[in-house]
């Protein structure tokens, strides 16, 4: 369904519109640079939202994650125990905890990933949930972590550039061969 800035349909068809619409319109008020967003509950990214252990970047794909991973607690925009982004007032809350960074945490909800074009805020979401399993695991080793710096995160952004192509590829195909399978 199409929806105008301000999270109204534009021709909603007779159909109900999705509660957490905010979450988008909201984004790319404040984000220019953003043509894409993605909402998910991704089991590994969760606990990073409601522990105190901040979502680093573990290795190359999500270099991405190295500018930092903030945290949004919708309490502290208003919210009585909802955990949903359900107006205005929330998701403008939420797109300013996202600043300028390419992922936002959501405590005790999932996360909401921003690229500016849609393999790009695929490669990201996938790769976030995958980053957060190998967080969890390299935690689990002990000792100290050597993540990756923001230095290495940015100089990495033009080799993810090249691999959104042949990742988008190989995804599409696995998505159509599942689609032709049921």
């Amino acid at each position: 369904m199409e929806y105008d800035l301000d999270s109204n349909p534009v021709d909603a068809k007779g159909r109900s519109s999705f509660i957490e619409r905010f979450i988008h319109g909201e984004i790319y008020k404040l984000r220019p640079d953003v043509t894409a967003v993605i909402h998910s509950h991704s089991p590994s990214v969760i606990p990073f939202g409601i522990s105190q252990v901040p979502m680093r970047a573990t290795y190359v794909m999500a270099s991405f994650l190295a500018a930092g991973v903030p945290v949004f607690d919708i309490r502290k925009a208003g919210s009585a125990g909802d955990l949903l982004v359900r107006n205005a007032q929330f998701g403008k809350a939420l797109a300013e905890t996202l600043g300028d960074k390419n992922v936002v945490l959501m405590r005790g909800h999932g996360e909401a990933v921003v690229a500016a074009s849609l393999q790009m805020v695929v490669l990201r979401g996938i790769y976030t949930e995958i980053n957060a399993r190998l967080q969890m695991q390299a935690i689990m080793l002990g000792g100290p972590l050597t993540y990756l710096d923001p230095e290495e995160g940015q100089k990495n952004e033009a080799n993810l550039e090249v691999a959104k192509a042949r990742s988008w590829d190989l995804w599409k195909r696995e998505a159509m061969e599942k689609m032709t399978a049921k």
